[in-house]
C-alpha cells in the first residue's frame, strides 16, 4: 500500500508539474521526495535472483537509527509503464537487458527528464549478470544515490543559507557552513558552537549542528581512531550539551549500538566519518548523529563537524541525511581568506 501511494503521488505532482512548463521549453522540476527512487525492470528479470539482488540493495536497512528504515523507499515499474510522468522522478534506476549488450555497464546520467536529477542505468546480458554486478558494485550504486540526495540539499542550503551564521562561524572559528532558513547559534564559544532548528509542533523536533575543533596531538588524520574522537566527542557534549534535569547531558550510545567509523576523501580532503546514536544520560533522550572530522594543517588542529536529530515517535532517516548535507558545506579559511 505504502509504494502505491508513492505512485500515486508522483502521478498527481507529475502532471501538475508538465502542466506548469508546457509550452515553455524549461525542463520540470524533478518529482517524489527525499528518500525515493523509481526502479524501472521487467517482470521476468525482477523475479530472478538479479532482480531480487537489487530489491536487497535498496530496502536494506539505513545504518545508525533507532528503528528500522530501508536505504530507499522503492517504486518498482515496467518499462512499459515509464511513461513522462514517472520520468520526472528525482531518482531513476533502469535495468535493461538484452542478449546485445556483451558485457554489464553502469551508465550514470543528470538531468535526463527533469532538474535535478539521477538516472542510473544498468545495461546487462542475463539476470546472473545483473547479480553479480550489483553484488560487486553495490557500494558505488549507493553512493551515486547518497551523492544526488546530498547535493540537491546543498542547493537548497546555499540559496537560502543563515548568512549571518556563516558569518559568525568564519569570526570566531575560521570556518563556514551553509545553514538553512530557521537555526539559530544556541551556543558560541571559543571552541565549540551548538546550531539548532527548535520544532515544538506537532510534536518536538530538533535538528543541529555541532562545531569543535582542538589542538591536535598527532600528526596525521589516520592516527585519530574511533575510540579517540569518541572520546573528544563526549568530553565536549558533557560540558556544553546539558540534558533538560540537572545532572544530565548528551553522550554517545555505547551500550546498545555501536559506531560506524570509516575515512574517505572528500575534494582533496581526508574525513574520518562516526555514524552512530547518541544519548542523555540519566534520561531518556536519543537520536542519531553523524559526524566529519578533518586536520586543520594551517591552525594544526582537529575540526569537527557533527550533525544530530531529535524526533521521537517519527522516521529519522531523510532528517539525518538532510543535515549531514550542511556537513558537506564545511570550508576551513585560509591565509587566501584574508586572515
Amino acid at each position: 500500500m505504502k509504494y502505491i501511494l508513492l505512485i500515486l503521488a508522483a502521478l498527481i505532482v507529475g502532471f501538475f508539474s508538465s502542466c506548469d512548463t508546457e509550452g515553455t521549453g524549461r525542463m520540470p522540476s524533478v518529482t517524489g521526495r527525499p528518500g525515493e527512487a523509481v526502479l524501472v525492470i521487467n517482470d521476468p528479470i525482477w523475479e530472478t535472483e538479479g532482480g531480487e539482488k537489487l530489491n536487497e540493495l535498496f530496502r536494506q536497512p539505513q545504518p545508525a537509527l533507532p528503528q528500522v528504515e530501508p536505504m530507499f523507499n522503492l517504486a518498482r515499474i515496467e518499462h512499459e509503464a515509464f511513461k513522462s510522468v514517472f520520468r520526472s522522478h528525482r531518482n531513476v534506476v533502469m535495468v535493461n537487458v538484452s542478449p546485445r549488450y556483451e558485457e554489464t555497464r553502469m551508465v550514470v546520467r543528470r538531468n535526463v527528464w527533469a532538474r535535478p536529477q539521477l538516472v542510473i542505468e544498468i545495461n546487462t546480458m542475463d539476470s546472473q549478470s545483473l547479480y553479480s554486478f550489483v553484488e560487486k558494485y553495490e557500494d558505488r550504486i549507493l553512493d551515486h544515490l547518497f551523492k544526488a540526495e546530498r547535493e540537491r540539499h546543498i542547493q537548497s542550503f546555499e540559496r537560502y543559507k543563515k548568512r549571518e551564521i556563516s558569518d559568525r562561524l568564519s569570526r570566531n572559528h575560521n570556518l563556514s557552513l551553509s545553514v538553512p532558513p530557521g537555526f539559530r547559534m544556541d551556543v558560541d564559544t571559543t571552541n565549540f558552537a551548538w546550531i539548532a532548528k527548535h520544532e515544538v509542533t506537532p510534536k518536538e523536533k530538533i535538528k543541529g549542528v555541532f562545531v569543535y575543533h582542538y589542538e591536535r596531538d598527532n600528526p596525521k588524520l589516520e592516527d585519530l581512531t574511533a575510540d579517540y574522537l569518541i572520546e573528544r566527542r563526549n568530553e565536549f557534549l558533557k560540558s556544553y550539551v546539558p540534558g533538560p534535569r540537572p545532572d544530565t547531558w548528551m553522550t554517545t550510545e555505547m551500550r546498545y549500538y555501536q559506531p560506524h567509523f570509516k575515512t574517505f576523501e572528500h575534494e582533496g580532503r581526508e574525513f574520518a566519518e562516526i555514524r552512530g546514536l547518541w544519548r542523555v544520560e540519566n534520561h531518556f533522550m536519543g537520536g542519531p548523529f553523524v559526524s566529519l572530522t578533518t586536520i586543520d594543517e594551517e591552525r594544526d588542529r582537529v575540526v569537527t563537524v557533527e550533525a544530530f536529530v531529535f524526533s521521537p515517535e517519527t522516521d529519522k532517516r531523510d532528517l539525518i541525511r538532510e543535515m549531514e548535507a550542511v556537513l558537506y558545506t564545511l570550508e576551513l579559511e585560509t591565509d587566501e581568506n584574508g586572515l
